[in-house]
């Protein structure tokens, strides 16, 4: 009778040792980590916000562009009134050189904000990508120590049913 019991004893526990190796959690990573999906979302949502600023910049080309126009414009009239020597008209034309210029620069400075949020909002993107390939690694290297050790288990059930 306990010829019988020592065997069954094995296979009982061996098959438990299986089953607890193939549905052993991982070890929890140091820093919580949202799931892929929810990173995938968020990334959408930085996709969307870096569209955004792309029609931002492209608006804000154009508005410099303009005003670039204008500023060739009233140079061109500047010089007429130098020729004529006019120098009511040459003020007001420098006055109103310096207001459009400012507008410019203030263009311009609005497009390298926008700029700097594409470039964070790339950063984001790029780190977020990063977590999902190290979260896709760490998963792999579970799987992989789990067949491991299936493998380890089964060559000793192995053994054991070839030694019974």
């Amino acid at each position: 009778m306990k010829k019988h019991i020592l065997p069954i004893l094995t296979f009982i526990g061996i098959a438990v040792l299986i089953l607890i190796l193939v549905f052993k959690q991982g070890v929890a990573p140091v820093y919580p980590v949202p799931s892929e999906k929810a990173i995938e979302k968020r990334i959408e949502g930085k996709e969307a916000d870096i569209n955004n600023f792309y029609t931002t910049i492209n608006n804000e080309k154009k508005i410099v562009a303009a005003i670039h126009g204008e500023i060739a414009d009233l140079r061109k009239e500047l010089e007429t009134y130098k020729a004529k020597r006019d120098t009511l008209q040459i003020v007001q034309i420098q006055d109103t050189l310096i207001n459009t210029l400012t507008a410019e620069n203030k263009s311009l400075r609005t497009i390298i904000n926008v700029q700097d949020s594409v470039i964070t909002a790339q950063r984001y993107i790029i780190n977020s990508k990063d977590t999902i390939i190290a979260i896709g690694e760490h998963k792999l290297k579970k799987v992989k120590n789990q067949r491991n050790w299936s493998l380890v288990t089964n060559g000793v059930l192995l053994g054991a049913l070839i030694l019974k």
